[in-house]
């Protein structure tokens, strides 16, 4: 008991004193995220505040919590493998207090092997810059229902990324902003891989070596550059210590699985129609293998992959004779090295080609005998070497890439020696049949070298500097002038002489020697054109850390192509592009971000070849018909280039072009966003940007010698058709043999606008399953929609200004996978707004077949062959009326098995599940090749052709180990 009672009287004595220091000492929580600066949550950071007594360990979602003395200000120091340390000065907090913070640490450049083939991740939160757009991951790649197995189609869904409607067969795919896809940029590894004469990639790269693919589509750094509207950057796969492979069998059988095509526009016979169908079928191999060569040091991958298919050719139009064939194969291959000579230095050896063949049997008609097989052949050889110094904190890496490519377009089943013959409709004046051998001529091949060089190092705890230079030098040869060489001849199809068939179909035999010939066409100056093109860039980047949780990234880049100095035309070297983009972490969960800059594009070389090869020297490609002093010859008697060329004063007057003669300014767009970013839970985020984007200096074609009229109330329909002779009397110098009749010239006047709100839901891959949503709401609007734009009348392009053929007003967008050990599903869906109609002044035959209608004498014109912008009756906008929207929704179920060290899946692919046909078509925008193109008044009907494929199966096999 005496010792309970000293006990009790010293804590009754010390009490005072004992709760005077306890009230000192009270606690107050410091906790947040630590990001890096990509911003993924960063695990294992040690955390330490002087004022705690323990030190604190970031979780896999990079949180920490820190209990700490209150009332007096403090210093939190933060470390982590890869980051520079940080120091924070943490203001005091109150007893009780839970103060809640975000940081993000800068990463430490450390090179070695196993750092350079290490995979990216696509984090929640971008807490570095402001760029929109997204990436697909490796897991995705190999999940999504894809349409052979390209790539570039799982891009579809970024928000700012649409199908690309294009105005040739191999037009590229992907559209950014509602502008022409030819000016959409692809790099493979940050590297050039772009066809350069019109666009598009140059290597076609094989899925399973893909490791990670990236849309740039705004606010990008200064870093990407030659792109007014986006860059797409794919990412090959590299080895790692962990040897991984797969083999692939992929087929899609037809019918009967396989839903039948809807019977296009005019087809009559419609059991005929179904009953020549056979569908399209597929069949496709490949494999992939990684792994080390040397553990820790140098590593090797590489995929391979071969695709056969056959399609129908279904024919927009009720003059089908036949349902054609088109018959493809395509090679893509790719191989990496990486080498670690030091903990510094690493080389990087990666090679890549494609071989594409498209040989055309005929269809509807053309003839197999008068088809073409195009044939795609490109390749890729890059060497990048990467050095750091200074303890990590300075890095330089050095490219050297040759790159080569040839398009060209061979007779599928016949050659040169014979001439082409369109038979026609005597009543009518509709084509009936194609015989003979094509009629183009196209054979074009590149070189290119590309040495790129980029340095980045740090400066102090705050700026990270990043420098850089590139050149690229391309040098082409080009052939043809899309004419046979032995000319092509229109004949009638005479009542009194008709024209029947022996066989099957048509061909040249069965036309008889003394049939009317309506018209001969011949190149009267076949020549080859060798020119090169040189683009350069250089960029300077200060990545400025203001404070732990705002990022401003300030950016300055030139550009400069070489085309600009050719012909008419001076260089155009002012192409400074300021760049700056703001990122602030505003709570550990969100981030808001702008952005504005400007961005320079660069030409496609056709620009500068078809001056060439059109001007006045070039190929002089002349008709002769009944409007011609000239009448048409004989079947098979016409004039030779040889003879043309020593009777030069019989020629008609043509469209010649003059080279840029009003000037050339590279294309420039400049570019403002504003977003915010939250992460909801551990899974989910959400992101909301708004874009706005102005274009100036689009290419179009621009006529010296227009034709001075102006529509009127008169030219409301097919009787105000005028003649060439009523519109040469109203240029400016009046048309004469073997000269010009319109004066063209590529001229950079063009402008666009775009203007959007994108809104994405997605769930990072966590728990077996993913989810990636948008929706984009916007609006495109342009004045030319591409290099061989022309006004309807009389360089009038203020009466162009319209929504953008690439205009989607509301595009909503879904990709979902579900990786279970055993079952994996997933599924890709897609709704977007019709495509905008052009109603050009025509009249639309029973039989399908058009006839347009000049209401200005103009002639004929080179570039609405492709583009599809022919005149329009007066009062008529372009692009003023929509097709029906669309949806389509693709799906997968895949079954795994274990089968010894690896895995066997079983899969099967729904692609259009819901067997909804899709009307716009993206191909080509030509007259009769699409539902796009309509004829009339607005209110007139809208005749829908060319329905895209139904609803198609196919199942694979696939092995991985």
């Amino acid at each position: 008991m005496p010792s309970l009672v000293r006990t009790s009287l010293l804590a009754f004595l010390l009490w005072p004193l004992l709760t005077l220091e306890l009230g000192g000492q009270a606690t107050a929580t410091l906790e947040g995220v630590i990001r890096s600066q990509s911003g993924a949550p960063i695990a294992g950071a040690i955390l330490r505040f002087d004022q705690a007594a323990d030190s604190a360990r970031s979780d896999a979602g990079g949180r920490f919590a820190l209990r700490s003395a209150a009332g007096r200000t403090g210093t939190l120091l933060v470390r982590a493998d890869g980051h520079s340390p940080l120091s924070l000065v943490v203001p005091a907090l109150a007893p009780g207090e839970r103060r809640v913070v975000g940081l993000t640490l800068t990463p430490l450049y450390v090179l070695d092997a196993l750092t350079v083939v290490a995979p990216r991740r696509r984090p929640l939160l971008n807490a570095s810059d402001a760029a929109t757009g997204g990436a697909v991951e490796t897991a995705e790649l190999e999940a999504l229902p894809v349409e052979g197995r390209n790539p570039l189609r799982l891009l579809f869904n970024v928000p700012g990324v649409a199908t690309g409607t294009g105005f040739f067969g191999d037009a590229p795919l992907l559209s950014f902003n509602g502008h022409n896809p030819l000016y959409t940029q692809y790099t493979l590894d940050g590297l050039d891989n772009n066809e350069g004469f019109l666009g598009g990639p140059r290597v076609e790269f094989p899925l399973a070596g893909v490791s990670r693919m990236e849309a740039l589509v705004n606010s990008y750094g200064a870093e990407f550059g030659r792109s007014l509207s986006g860059v797409v950057n794919q990412l090959s796969r590299a080895g790692a210590n962990e040897t991984r492979g797969e083999f692939l069998l992929v087929s899609r059988p037809g019918r009967p699985f396989d839903a039948l095509n809807t019977v296009p526009f005019g087809i009559s016979d419609t059991a005929l129609f179904r009953r020549q169908q056979e569908g399209f079928t597929r069949f496709q191999a490949g494999g992939a293998l990684s792994g080390p060569l040397v553990r820790d040091r140098t590593f090797a991958a590489g995929a391979v992959e071969y695709t056969r298919e056959t399609e129908d050719r279904v024919t927009s139009t009720a003059r089908t004779a036949f349902v054609g064939t088109e018959n493809r194969e395509t090679v893509k291959l790719f191989g990496r090295l990486d080498h670690g000579w030091t903990p510094t230095q690493t080389t990087t050896l990666r090679a890549a080609a494609s071989h594409v063949n498209r040989a055309g049997l005929g269809g509807g008609i053309l003839t197999p005998e008068a088809d073409i097989t195009t044939r795609r052949v490109g390749s890729l050889t890059a060497l990048t070497h990467r050095s750091t110094w200074s303890n990590g904190r300075a890095s330089n890496t050095a490219s050297l890439q040759v790159g080569t490519f040839r398009w060209y377009f061979p007779p599928s089943a016949s050659d040169f020696s014979r001439p082409q013959v369109t038979v026609l409709d005597s009543a009518t004046a509709a084509p009936l049949a194609i015989v003979g051998s094509s009629n183009f001529i196209f054979d074009e091949s590149e070189f290119q070298l590309q040495l790129r060089e980029v340095l980045e190092f740090r400066h102090g705890e705050r700026h990270t500097f990043r420098a850089g230079a590139d050149m690229v030098r391309s040098w082409f040869t080009l052939t043809g002038s899309n004419t046979n060489p032995n000319g092509a001849y229109a004949v009638w199809n005479d009542p009194g002489n008709p024209i029947t068939a022996a066989g099957p179909t048509l061909t040249l035999a069965d036309v008889p020697d003394n049939v009317r010939v309506a018209s001969y066409t011949i190149d009267a100056n076949p020549a080859q054109v060798d020119l090169a093109q040189t683009t350069v860039g250089a960029f300077v980047e200060d990545r400025w850390r203001v404070s732990p949780t705002m990022s401003l990234v300030l950016g300055l880049r030139w550009d400069y192509d070489d085309i600009t100095s050719r012909g008419e035309s001076t260089p155009d070297l002012n192409n400074v592009q300021p760049r700056v983009a703001l990122n602030w972490l505003r709570t550990p969960r969100s981030v808001l971000r702008a952005g504005i800059g400007r961005y320079a594009g660069k030409f496609p070389y056709a620009i500068f070849s078809d001056a060439v090869q059109f001007g006045p020297e070039g190929n002089a490609t002349v008709s002769f018909d009944s409007t011609t002093a000239v009448r048409p010859p004989a079947l098979g008697q016409g004039l030779t280039a040889e003879d043309l060329r020593r009777e030069r004063s019989i020629l008609p007057p043509r469209e010649v072009r003059r080279m840029f003669a009003l000037g050339l300014r590279q294309p420039m767009t400049t570019q403002a966003t504003l977003g915010y970013q939250v992460q909801l839970g551990d899974h989910w985020g959400i992101t909301v940007d708004g874009v706005v984007s102005e274009t100036r200096n689009l290419p179009r074609s621009h006529d010296l010698n227009p034709v001075d009229y102006q529509l009127s109330p008169a030219d409301t329909s097919a009787a105000a058709a005028k003649t060439t002779i009523f519109g040469d009397d109203l240029r400016l110098q009046y048309p004469i043999r073997d000269s010009f009749r319109r004066l063209t010239t590529t001229e950079t006047a063009g402008r666009a606008r775009y203007t959007a709100l994108y809104v994405s839901v997605r769930r990072q891959l966590a728990d077996r399953w993913t989810v990636d949503a948008n929706w984009v709401w916007s609006r495109a609007r342009n004045d030319t929609e591409d290099i061989n734009f022309a006004a309807a009348v009389a360089n009038d392009f203020d009466a162009e200004w319209a929504d953008a053929i690439n205009d989607r007003r509301h595009r909503v967008s879904i990709r979902a996978a579900h990786l279970g050990d055993r079952l994996r599903l997933s599924v890709i869906g897609d709704f977007q707004t019709g495509l905008p109609v052009n109603r050009v002044a025509g009249t639309l035959n029973p039989d399908g077949s058009a006839v347009l209608h000049d209401l200005d004498g103009s002639g004929p014109i080179f570039g609405p062959g492709f583009v599809g912008n022919h005149d329009r009756f007066f009062g008529v906008p372009r692009n003023g009326e929509r097709l029906p929207s669309h949806l389509n929704v693709s799906a997968s179920a895949g079954y795994v098995v274990p089968v010894g060290g690896g895995r066997l899946e079983l899969r099967a692919e729904l692609f259009n599940l819901l067997d909804r046909t899709e009307w716009g078509n993206h191909a080509n925008g030509i007259t009769g090749g699409g539902s796009r193109t309509q004829f009339g008044q607005p209110g007139d009907p809208i005749v829908l052709r060319s329905p895209g494929p139904p609803r198609q199966v196919q199942f694979s096999l696939r092995h991985a180990f």
